[in-house]
């Protein structure tokens, strides 16, 4: 359906955050966490900034988007419940793959290892990767 063609609520839901599925555990997330979050059928990772008293979490996005305003360094709010998925920084596992494949294949060998352990969240119908170039 085209714009004018969605209800009040079909247009709200396009410009409101995913929530994470209700069989997904709660994620811990603290300050310099990496949250993985969606909207506009966009997904992207943000560096938690800080977690404020209600809960919410202050947070910069970590790169370019391409359906949405914000661009790598913009500060965002979003709710647990929009977290998506969680890394931490001080995980070796995509550091090692880092260490042997370019960043591309480092990410989405990194992807499917997070999948087959339960961390990950699949991947939406026409999904596109953007991946850095810097090979």
């Amino acid at each position: 359906m085209q714009g004018s063609n969605l209800s009040a609520v079909e247009r709200l839901q396009r410009h409101a955050f995913e929530v994470r599925g209700p069989s997904r555990r709660q994620p811990r997330v603290d300050e310099g966490t990496l949250v993985k979050v969606g909207i506009r059928g966009e997904r992207f990772w943000c560096r938690v900034k800080r977690v404020r008293a209600d809960g919410a979490l202050v947070a910069i996005v970590d790169n370019n988007l391409i359906k949405s305003p914000w661009r790598c360094g913009d500060e965002i709010v979003v709710q647990l419940k929009h977290v998506l998925e969680t890394l931490d920084p001080k995980d070796m596992s995509l550091v090692s793959l880092l260490s042997v494949l370019g960043v591309s294949e480092a990410a989405m060998m990194w992807r499917e290892l997070r999948l087959e352990n339960g961390s990950g969240v699949l991947a939406k119908p026409k999904t596109l990767f953007v991946l850095p170039d810097i090979n």
